[in-house]
């Protein structure tokens, strides 16, 4: 997918590059009233039609597609399958493909939020169900060596402290949520139940449905 979309903005790329170098070469050689001046006008329309027909839409689809892939990494097959139903829930909520004006970027997107669709429904809900026991997999090395220094940290000093962990991505900090909510679950008495997790990101540096207020950012810290 992410292959995809970098092949066609690299077409683009090329196309505005060749359209900008006619409408410069056009604009250093005419003098806006002879002959040159008409073809100035027709390049000079096309770059603007171009410009406006191009949409961010796709480069931030990709971007997203490419945090996918680290977030996959960083957590392990649970990240990866949260992430992506979360990233298809967030493009088709919004519409996106509506905002989108080249009809040829809008069958792109089109044609990759399909296979993020069977890469959700398909692929990844049939690995998560398949490995539902295998930590190994379901689980990134990093989160199960964070849940065991948890551990060990809470026994060795038998207290109710808090920790903090710092993450690199606001993604990976809402998916590492979730992913050590379910692990947790699944842990021996009383870790089932003594450890909670909360998630705590930036006021508008979310994914999901609602963005973080001051005020819920301030509720995490002193539940």
């Amino acid at each position: 997918m992410i292959n995809t979309i970098q092949n066609y903005l690299s077409k683009k790329k090329d196309e505005y590059d060749k359209i900008e170098a006619n409408l410069s070469q056009t604009m250093l050689t005419t003098d806006y009233r002879g002959e040159n001046i008409a073809t100035y006008h027709s390049q000079s329309s096309d770059y603007t039609s171009f410009t406006q027909s191009q949409s961010i839409i796709l480069v931030n689809l990709k971007r997203y597609l490419e945090n996918l892939i680290e977030v996959g990494y960083e957590l392990g097959l649970l990240g990866l399958f949260l992430f992506a139903k979360d990233l298809r829930k967030k493009f088709k909520i919004n519409h996106t493909h509506l905002f989108i004006p080249n009809s040829a970027a809008r069958e792109l997107f089109e044609d990759i939020f399909q296979r993020l669709e069977c890469l959700v429904d398909d692929i990844l809900k049939n690995l998560h169900r398949l490995n539902l026991n295998r930590y190994e997999i379901l689980f990134s090395p990093k989160i199960l060596k964070l849940i065991d220094r948890i551990i060990q940290q809470q026994t060795i000093e038998d207290t109710n402290g808090r920790c903090i962990v710092f993450v690199e991505r606001v993604y990976t900090a809402t998916i590492l949520s979730e992913v050590l909510s379910d692990l947790i679950s699944s842990l021996e008495s009383p870790w089932d139940s003594r450890l909670k997790v909360k998630h705590v990101t930036g006021i508008k540096a979310i994914i999901t449905d609602k963005p973080m207020t001051v005020k819920n950012q301030v509720k995490i810290f002193f539940y």
